[in-house]
């Protein structure tokens, strides 16, 4: 060194940083009011700059919240951190990272996200976010990112994360929620309304959400708001994933646990457009042409009726089970009146004198209301079962479609019309609510939301029906495993994996079709 003298020039105007030709080499510059130091850097060949040395280096994209901090202070550096996440995220812009050190925050919610800024804690274990008042927590938009944080505090019907209902603008890529866990009783962990946001994703995307908020919902996804979610586990929830009003859901290597029900899909969206056939379409048919689409192609995700909607029965309830039956008693339901229709058929089984079950054998079609239902008189008295019927809307599956040319298409759907069409008839068109899940595990779904009662070993007990709820045409497509180790291959193959057998009745229809001719062959 030619000088071993340190010299320090001092400033003390907020955010000011010397240049290089106000320091020389070996000086320093101070600036007690930010409490950065500076240094001149020399570099043969690179070049010569200013630059901040210390921890306490302020980082311009970058903002810090710790325990200890001020909402007073910048938040630029640790030394200078934010007291609060709300504080940090009223002075952030688009590209900044917010740094949340170790340490219990409560929170002045909704927080509404400004786009592309992010919010990463130190450890999920160690980073907990409480809201200080009823309802939504993170209002998120385009770009987010949130990872390695709890939710915590009291019973709250808010939602962890939402779209702001005010308009989250346009979503062109998607708040991403990462290793975060949510122990806030009967919240929301992920509410994405596709009112609230425009475009065509109208999503957020997960990894490594945990729900812990028992009452509560892991995810709801309504109005064609979209969500891809890997490894999301929820315990004790009223219902772990709900899709609603034309909801899709993409759901990877999850889990639900206890609760009350798991993958509900129900109904479809507002009518998206009305086609209008062109040419006559007998009864059998699975294609159909239509005009009136607009440039849009119709795709596999949206469901039609054509005319009028029809219904098939969906359930049978046991209103009061009777009494003095020797004998399961013949069930009648109403027959539908179209000419192509076909009458719903069930069986009763009783127990000690009473119908405890009731098995549907036919659901019928052509229904355009409830059928009357009963049930035959019992052997000994007078006091006889009453049922009631539920009925579910008709739905056909485009499968594909043409592209659309002057507002015309021609489109397929999953199976038979089982009526003839003629030109001018309306086709209805919506969006289904659908939950594409692959790999899921279920584990004592339908034992409740309280985990104490809720364990087999304090008497839960699983409720196989409320592993997959479809509603009013929702639909679910599943593989899955239960806490028994069956796997299933949606409501059509089971393999028991106890005894070795594969049962269920796609899986016994196919034996059926596949073994009769052999069968009749040999003159059986």
């Amino acid at each position: 060194m030619t000088n071993p003298n340190i010299r320090i020039k001092r400033t003390s105007v907020p955010g000011r940083k010397p240049t290089i030709e106000q320091l020389s080499v070996g000086e320093l510059g101070l600036n007690f009011y930010d409490a950065d130091l500076f240094i001149r850097r020399e570099r043969a060949g690179i070049g010569t700059d200013i630059v901040s040395i210390g921890a306490g280096a302020t980082v311009s994209n970058v903002l810090y919240v710790t325990a200890d901090g001020s909402d007073t202070n910048t938040g630029q550096k640790l030394g200078d951190a934010k007291a609060t996440i709300a504080a940090a995220v009223a002075i952030a812009t688009t590209g900044t990272v917010i740094r949340v050190s170790a340490g219990t925050y409560v929170e002045n919610n909704p927080i509404n996200l400004p786009e592309q800024v992010s919010i990463v804690g130190d450890s999920l274990r160690e980073v907990s976010i409480t809201p200080q008042n009823q309802g939504d927590l993170f209002y998120v938009t385009n770009g987010n990112y949130i990872s390695d944080i709890s939710f915590t505090g009291v019973a709250n019907t808010g939602a962890i994360f939402a779209f702001n209902p005010a308009g989250a603008g346009n979503i062109v890529q998607s708040p991403y929620i990462q290793n975060c866990t949510n122990f806030i009783p009967n919240s929301i962990g992920l509410k994405i309304d596709g009112n609230h946001a425009s475009g065509n994703l109208r999503s957020m995307v997960i990894d490594s959400y945990t729900q812990y908020n028992q009452n509560g919902i892991g995810a709801s996804i309504t109005n064609r708001g979209y969500a891809q979610l890997v490894s999301m586990f929820t315990i004790c929830t009223d219902v772990a994933i709900y899709c609603g009003s034309g909801g899709v859901c993409g759901l990877t290597n999850s889990n639900s646990s206890f609760g009350n029900y798991a993958l509900v899909a129900d109904g479809v969206s507002d009518i998206q457009n009305v086609g209008i056939i062109t040419t006559v379409a007998d009864a059998g048919s699975t294609t159909f042409t239509v005009s009136g689409i607009g440039s849009s192609r119709l795709f596999d995700g949206q469901v039609v009726y054509f005319g009028d909607l029809y219904y098939e029965v969906d359930k049978i309830t046991i209103v009061d089970g009777g009494s003095g039956y020797t004998e399961a008693p013949f069930v009648t339901i109403e027959s539908p009146t179209e000419s192509w229709a076909i009458p719903a058929q069930a069986t009763s089984e009783i127990t000690d004198g009473s119908i405890t079950a009731i098995n549907i054998i036919s659901n019928g079609r052509g229904f355009t209301s409830a059928p009357t239902i009963t049930v035959s008189s019992p052997q000994v008295g007078v006091n006889t079962a009453v049922l009631s019927v539920e009925l579910v809307e008709k739905y056909y599956s485009i499968v594909n479609c043409t592209q659309p040319s002057a507002g015309i298409c021609t489109f397929t759907i999953n199976e038979q019309l089982p009526y003839s069409v003629g030109v001018g008839t309306s086709v209805s068109i919506f969006k289904q609510s659908r939950i594409l899940a692959s790999g899921h595990s279920f584990e004592y779904v339908g034992s409740g939301t309280t985990i104490e009662s809720a364990l087999p070993s304090t008497g839960g007990v699983a409720v196989q029906e409320n592993e997959v709820d479809m509603r009013s045409g929702g639909l679910v497509v599943y593989t899955s495993t239960d806490q028994s180790g069956n796997f299933k291959i949606g409501d059509g193959v089971t393999i028991d994996q106890n005894t070795g057998t594969i049962f269920g009745n796609f899986y016994t229809k196919s034996i059926l079709a596949n073994v009769t001719p052999y069968i009749l062959a040999l003159g059986g």
